[in-house]
């Protein structure tokens, strides 16, 4: 299963538990188009996932272009660990990051931390907090300033992880009609494989671009959806809410 398929089963099994009016029937992953079909006794339920994340900024300083190069720092740095043979260890980065990199720029970062979780590996049992304190660290980059590597707790693979807080989005009105609009000009597509379909938004608020809480005043709201229904469902929370719509 590709990470994008096995991301969107993630959602839909969390609506599944959370949602108490899910039809009950067969499951199909749909090959094509809707993402899911709920075959119930009388009919065929269409699901389709869309993702919203928080937006602005130019290409390169968009919330989700500045969590994917992090993503791309921490994997490559885990990888360089795990090529050099380095013990098993739980590592968490903290970026200053601002800005999307190119590769080069991903390596050569990646490949400073690695030194760095090298030359500072605590011992079984031991953790070390290395902090960015006017170069004090040799190699350290200042994009990432704090790394914590922890030993305490042996593990028998690389662990490593990125964390950053944001600030949630409350007023969340245009990004979810937006979601909306993406896919409506798709439901006749959808519908060729079920009798009714609906729209599940998603965000995926583990992540700071994904970190949208809507105010009681954007989940009340009418929105402009031909979907049978459509539900907004906030995964970090695990919060599922109904969506009204113009008729």
């Amino acid at each position: 299963m590709n990470p994008k398929k096995k991301l969107e089963r993630q959602y839909l099994d969390s609506f599944k538990y959370l949602c108490i009016d899910f039809p009950h029937g067969e499951l199909e992953d749909s090959r094509e188009v809707p993402d899911y079909v709920v075959c119930t006794v009388n009919k065929r339920i269409g699901i389709e996932i869309v993702r919203i994340y928080e937006t602005g900024g130019s290409l390169k300083h968009t919330p989700q272009a500045v969590e994917a190069t992090k993503e791309s720092i921490t994997v490559a740095a885990r990888e360089y660990a795990e090529n050099w043979d380095l013990p098993p260890v739980h590592v968490t980065l903290f970026f200053t990051l601002q800005r999307h990199l190119g590769n080069n720029m991903v390596q050569n970062l990646a490949q400073r931390v690695a030194h760095i979780v090298r030359d500072y590996m605590p011992p079984v049992g031991g953790s070390v907090k290395i902090e960015y304190v006017d170069g004090r660290h040799k190699g350290q980059p200042i994009e990432v300033d704090l790394i914590l590597i922890n030993r305490v707790h042996p593990v028998d693979r690389h662990e490593w992880i990125w964390m950053e807080m944001g600030e949630p989005r409350r007023d969340a009105i245009q990004l979810i009609q937006q979601a909306i609009d993406e896919k409506s000009p798709k439901l006749g597509d959808y519908l060729r494989s079920c009798d009714e379909c609906w729209l599940l938004i998603v965000a995926p608020s583990f992540k700071p671009s994904g970190m949208i809480h809507p105010d009681a005043r954007s989940l009340s709201h009418s929105y402009n959806s031909p979907f049978s229904r459509t539900y907004f469902l906030d995964y970090g929370r695990g919060s599922v809410a109904t969506l009204s719509r113009n008729l």
